[in-house]
């Protein structure tokens, strides 16, 4: 469909608000799901599986000043205390929370009247369930009926959800086919998807061949799948869909399980290429995890028992989160349409990856090429995987007047077992025809400030010493996009049409948030 150059009469006002958060008027947000509307308040969630912050033990040392330091640092939104609820410094009662909470015999009363008392719930931003269990037993869908429905009211700023595995077809914990879920979906209505698959390791990377963790796009693919198709099948009202990310090994590290911690670039390649498809929540496990606490699994993040000593890989978390959240105000409003690949060559491990169409220009209104070179040495300098996600608002309402606008996400997808982002870059030439559409140019939310950039004729960005980003003019209105990515990095863009960039600037000054709304 073809773009037109908005041009309207609140353009100088709507300039003046740039840096706003979108907002919508309420009878707008009423039109989405519930989960939508719970993420749209509460922001894209990053949260990690913390230990030491529960009841384990009254007297647990690691609620001390420097593990509270960490925590900030590490741009986490939310702690996830497993089955527990935290216990928590009187100073630190506003944290973000997440919960596996269930109860053994009644799911009503898996939350104490006490809970509600304290306040607790004010800060819960998300339920799951247990973990893996048997969504196709109709026991389970029965207990997931009734506790969905007796807490939701309860808890109307709270997503509720359960978490599968992502892969039925190896008979993983919680692992179950689609038909199974769409029952789970029409039968209980969860705000929100959620699933984990961990390929990093796992039979000697078997599923990780050349730099594609194949089993995890399958589950990505397929969770956005049934995700985007709704409750009822039909694809009328999406809802979210969520993930784990693996940042973690084995302790005892054996052929089939987890040897290896995942390498910076895979860190950074889980995290962009769920945000690329469309993900708004993702949860780490873990942050904290060892022995200390009895895990058999291990933390990157720490070089010291009970979460102590952040290590390199800490730091490259917290970027990695301090960046997707920079793209967060937008992304949460937006709702993934396709996804595209420009692939690397072909592995034997790719038989149980997904079927993703390949990127061709039949894909794009304006996109006539998109060429992909490996910038370093890994794989003999042979490409990796180059993913396109495009996307529109949620809501017409999130750009004002404007219609139809186009947004695309570009993600480099080369990793590494042991290389950095730096060690994985790939250069981007892509081309664009804007023909009679008056556009002349792109705009993209930067990863680093979180502002949005307008990218002209003559734009450049340095990325490293030797390698430049720039856009070009080409005539006849034909421009050239050169893009340096690090590994497993993506970047956000939209044509620049005139209309505001959804998620940075206002079109309302009606509160965007629920009111405190007690039932779907």
């Amino acid at each position: 469909m073809s773009l037109v150059k908005t041009t309207l009469g609140i353009a100088a006002v709507l300039t003046s608000l740039q840096g706003l958060p979108a907002i919508a008027s309420k009878p707008d947000l009423k039109r989405l799901d519930r989960g939508h509307r719970i993420l749209i308040q509460n922001g894209l969630q990053l949260s990690a599986r913390v230990y030491g912050v529960n009841a384990e033990s009254p007297d647990s040392p690691v609620n001390d000043a420097a593990f509270w330091a960490d925590w900030e640092a590490s741009n986490f939104t939310a702690m996830d205390v497993g089955g527990w609820t935290p216990r928590l410094e009187p100073d630190k009662k506003q944290v973000r929370w997440v919960t596996w909470r269930s109860h053994q015999t009644d799911p009503t009363q898996s939350l104490t009247p006490d809970f509600f008392k304290a306040g607790q719930d004010r800060t819960l931003v998300g339920w799951q369930y247990k973990d893996e269990q048997d969504v196709g037993n109709p026991d389970e869908l029965k207990t997931l009926e009734t506790w969905i429905k007796h807490y939701r009211p309860l808890l109307p700023n709270t997503l509720l959800y359960t978490n599968q595995h992502g892969d039925e077809r190896f008979g993983g914990s919680g692992s179950y086919g689609d038909l199974s879920l769409r029952r789970y979906m029409r039968r209980v209505q969860p705000d929100m998807l959620m699933q984990d698959t961990y390929p990093y390791g796992v039979w000697k990377d078997f599923g990780n061949q050349g730099g594609r963790p194949a089993q995890l796009l399958y589950a990505l693919v397929r969770y956005r799948q049934l995700a985007l198709a709704g409750h009822d099948g039909s694809g009328r009202k999406p809802i979210p869909y969520g993930m784990w990310v693996q940042t973690f090994k084995g302790l005892a590290p054996t052929v089939g399980t987890w040897s290896r911690f995942p390498s910076e670039s895979e860190l950074r390649q889980q995290q962009f290429l769920a945000l690329t498809l469309g993900y708004k929540f993702i949860s780490a496990y873990t942050y904290n995890a060892g022995r200390s606490f009895g895990s058999t699994l291990e933390s990157p993040f720490f070089s010291q028992p009970l979460g102590k000593g952040p290590t390199p890989a800490f730091d490259q978390m917290a970027e990695i989160n301090r960046q997707s959240l920079n793209l967060g105000p937008t992304l949460v409003r937006l709702l993934s349409t396709d996804i595209r690949i420009i692939p690397k060559p072909p592995a034997f491990a790719d038989v149980i990856a997904p079927d993703i169409p390949r990127w061709q220009t039949s894909a794009d209104p304006y996109m006539t090429k998109l060429e992909v070179q490996n910038l370093g040495s890994l794989y003999g300098g042979r490409r990796g995987d180059v993913f396109v996600g495009y996307f529109k608002p949620l809501l017409e309402s999130f750009d004002g007047p404007a219609r139809n606008q186009h947004y695309f996400m570009l993600t480099n997808s080369l990793s590494g077992k042991t290389h950095t982002i730096t060690q994985t870059r790939q250069k981007l030439t892509v081309e664009f025809n804007f023909a009679n559409s008056d556009i002349s140019g792109l705009q993209r939310l930067s990863r680093d400030t979180g502002k949005v950039e307008s990218i002209l004729d003559g734009w450049t960005e340095e990325v490293a010493p030797g390698l430049t980003s720039r856009f070009v003019a080409l005539g006849g209105n034909r421009y050239q996009l050169t893009l340096i990515l690090d590994g497993g990095t993506g970047d956000l863009f939209k044509f620049d049409t005139g209309a505001p960039f959804v998620g940075q600037m206002s079109t309302s000054s009606l509160p965007d948030q629920l009111e405190g709304s007690k039932s779907e």
